[in-house]
């Protein structure tokens, strides 16, 4: 090639571009942390499927015990095994609808269910409810909440818990939870001993 001047021929035509060599470290990681993605995203797939499978599986153990303990229900759906139970579980859209129908048809009854007092509870340990007590006495409901009218700090003053929490499904059975404690003859019923 001659470069002349007056020559038509650019000289910088002739540069190699070695820009491959220089970025290949990059493309090398780009594509190892792309495969790393795919792989992370296959094993996360699987365990999701795996624990969908078991929430299937005790779905419909639970659908199956349900058509077993009311019989005129279960001859209604046709639930005869636990093969026509994941039939009826995978019907109903999956395992979560399907426990939620079983609660609402086992939750006829008047008594709270666990939901109701776990939403209790949950509701009472919020901090602007602070910590609720109950008389050891009465069994009174009350909370310690800040008091006004001095000007100590840390002075504290009782206030019986408003009637409208105290009305909830789910807050007389929080309150024997709460106002029980364990006795030794509990834990002799359930065969063990406290050890002193």
């Amino acid at each position: 090639m001659a470069f002349q001047t007056g020559t038509r021929v650019d000289p910088r035509l002739a540069a190699l571009d070695f820009s491959g060599f220089t970025n290949a470290a990059n493309i090398q990681a780009q594509g190892m942390a792309q495969m790393g993605a795919a792989i992370g995203g296959a094993i996360q797939a699987s365990k999701q499927k795996k624990q969908d499978k078991a929430l299937n599986e005790a779905a419909s153990a639970m659908v199956l015990n349900y058509a077993k303990a009311n019989p005129e229900a279960g001859g209604q759906l046709g639930i005869e095994s636990l093969e026509d139970a994941k039939v009826a579980v995978k019907t109903l859209g999956g395992a979560k609808p399907a426990m939620s129908l079983l609660m609402e048809l086992g939750g006829s009854s008047d008594a709270p269910t666990a939901s109701e007092i776990t939403s209790v509870a949950r509701l009472l340990e919020r901090p602007e409810f602070g910590k609720i007590e109950f008389d050891e006495t009465t069994g009174e409901a009350f909370m310690k909440v800040p008091n006004k009218e001095t000007l100590r700090p840390f002075d504290k003053r009782r206030v019986p818990v408003p009637e409208a929490i105290q009305s909830m499904p789910g807050f007389d059975e929080y309150a024997e939870m709460q106002r029980t404690t364990s006795k030794p003859q509990d834990f002799e019923k359930m065969g063990m001993r406290v050890v002193e």
